[in-house]
């Protein structure tokens, strides 16, 4: 090794050789020149001069060597316009790196992360082939509405959350819940859970939580649930309680029509919903 050349450290590709400073820029030296002018072995090289930043310093190549990547920066694209990014080391060469968007919570298929994308939100396994593939995905619209990064969060974390503004092919609004299926993709699914008073289904609509079974003229059940009840939003997890249990554990607020407050538990008896 001449050293006479400034020496950044061993080369993070082939592992042998060193990166030595070059009027054009950095290179490895584990490479020799052959008879026929060219050359044979690591083609690792950082140029100075680049299309993105102008040049580069030796503190930023310094940085990119001992951990993998630059700070982002402002860079500026052929017909000059400014974009922000990092520069990377990948598969041996230089790259341009972008800081990635990652939702809070993990994929609940897979415990991968989450990634905002251009057209929803995806888990970062959901681009990969193979084995390695994960379903999960959310879209950014969804029959006709827009589906928000704090729902996608409340969603992964487990918390069931009505939706409302949905509209069908026929233009009729309605309200749903984000659903899991099997193979891991995300659908709407309005049911909520079983009727206690004839073991249809309960679902949400846009005022209520209704049983399936009000229209079918053998059972006509009138079971329904109001959504705001005295001031208090009733949740899916109201719901289930309501139904499967009886009554909600937990102890709520509602409000009288003068604005005064009072705390009260939700029961089903007798075949409706009454407050004790």
């Amino acid at each position: 090794m001449d050293n006479t050349l400034k020496d950044l450290g061993v080369c993070p590709k082939c592992g042998k050789g060193h990166i030595i400073e070059h009027p054009f820029g950095w290179s490895c030296n584990n490479s020799q020149k052959q008879a026929d002018g060219t050359w044979k072995g690591c083609d690792f090289v950082i140029f100075k001069n680049n299309n993105y930043v102008g040049e580069m310093t030796e503190d930023m190549v310094l940085h990119l060597l001992t951990k993998g990547e630059t700070s982002e920066m402002e860079m500026h694209n052929k017909a000059g316009r400014p974009f922000h990014a990092k520069f990377i080391l990948k598969d041996g060469k230089v790259a341009l790196g972008f800081n990635e968007h990652f939702l809070e919570g993990r994929c609940p298929v897979c415990g991968g992360r989450i990634k905002k994308t251009s057209k929803g939100y995806a888990c970062e396994h959901f681009f990969e082939e193979g084995a390695s593939h994960c379903n999960f995905y959310v879209g950014n619209f969804i029959c006709n509405r827009m589906i928000t990064e704090q729902e996608v969060e409340n969603f992964v974390a487990g918390r069931k959350q009505v939706l409302d503004g949905f509209v069908s092919k026929a233009g009729k609004p309605f309200s749903s819940l984000l659903s899991l299926k099997e193979d891991g993709s995300v659908f709407l699914n309005s049911t909520i859970c079983k009727c206690p008073v004839c073991g249809g289904e309960i679902r949400v609509s846009p005022k209520a939580y209704n049983c399936s079974n009000f229209s079918n003229e053998d059972v006509k059940c009138q079971f329904f649930i109001w959504r705001n009840l005295d001031g208090h939003i009733v949740t899916p997890e109201d719901v289930i309680q309501l139904c499967e249990n009886g009554q909600v554990d937990e102890v709520l607020r509602f409000y009288r029509e003068n604005g005064r407050p009072f705390d009260k538990q939700m029961k089903f008896q007798d075949g409706k919903i009454v407050l004790v």
